[in-house]
């Protein structure tokens, strides 16, 4: 495992090998307290979750991955498809030993988080789908650039600017790979297979996850709920940080409570 120090919230990252393929994890010292997994979206990185997993240090231990191809890792022979990626999140929770951790989603990690769920129920205590993907309304190439472009002029400047130079870094012909993955993939399915604890959230102004089909999901699911945060667009995790960790609070306290070993731990 290569250890070096992440700037912003103290994180560190280490490199993993969950079978084939190199992650990246950034982390929070353990201290045994409950686990959050966290899992961006396309041509993201663990990077796209730093304002959001500093709100969270403050009460979880936190684990942001770099799956592989996306931020530093070396890029896989293809385009891992949706199950794939949920697999290898998988991988990541029991290479760690994580204690059943709360698998937290964004954008297109919200298909993987309830693929990962779907399939492997027994790893996790819970799971939250942020601004989840892909809206059978707006289910093309063409549909999907149009919200990204409304929302692009709704997100602050600093949110843009990691956006871009996440997609550069990327690159144009994986990245419209990955897009036909996400496009052949359907969350509405998948979630009516998270038999855990969920949560569904998602900013007001959000033109990427419409208030349908938010609400379509958390109808679909077991055993979840919808949150809305007010005047948000789509990335919450970077540009409001803590009001989406305030929001999960609630959801994250009840799960932390069915947990009877972590009731004499310190917060």
């Amino acid at each position: 495992m290569i250890q070096r120090s992440t700037p912003g919230v103290g994180l560190r990252t280490r490199r993993l090998q969950v079978g084939e393929h190199a992650v990246d994890v950034r982390s929070t010292c353990t201290t045994q307290r409950p686990p959050i997994l966290l899992v961006h979206g396309l041509g993201m990185s663990g990077e796209y979750f730093l304002p959001f997993a500093d709100a969270l240090a403050a009460t979880h231990d936190v684990y942001a991955v770099d799956l592989p191809g996306y931020g530093k890792t070396p890029n896989p022979d293809r385009a891992l498809s949706i199950s794939e990626l949920g697999e290898v999140v998988a991988g990541v929770a029991t290479l760690l030993e994580l204690d059943r951790p709360v698998v937290v989603g964004h954008s297109m990690g919200c298909q993987i988080t309830a693929d990962t769920v779907a399939t492997h129920p027994e790893l996790y205590a819970g799971y939250v789908l942020i601004g989840p993907t892909t809206d059978p309304a707006a289910r093309s190439f063409l549909g999907q650039s149009s919200r990204l472009m409304r929302d692009t002029l709704r997100e602050p400047p600093r949110n843009n600017v990691i956006v871009f130079r996440n997609y550069l870094r990327m690159g144009p012909l994986r990245y419209l790979d990955t897009v036909r993955h996400m496009l052949s993939h359907r969350t509405e399915e998948a979630i009516q297979h998270c038999t855990i604890p969920g949560l569904v959230v998602r900013g007001e102004k959000d033109p990427i996850a419409s208030a349908d089909w938010a609400r379509q999901l958390a109808e679909l699911a077991p055993d979840a709920r919808l949150v809305e945060i007010s005047d948000a667009p789509h990335a919450l995790q970077i540009n409001r940080a803590q009001e989406l960790a305030s929001a999960c609070a609630p959801f994250l306290a009840a799960l932390d409570d069915e947990r009877p070993d972590q009731q004499s731990m310190p917060a």
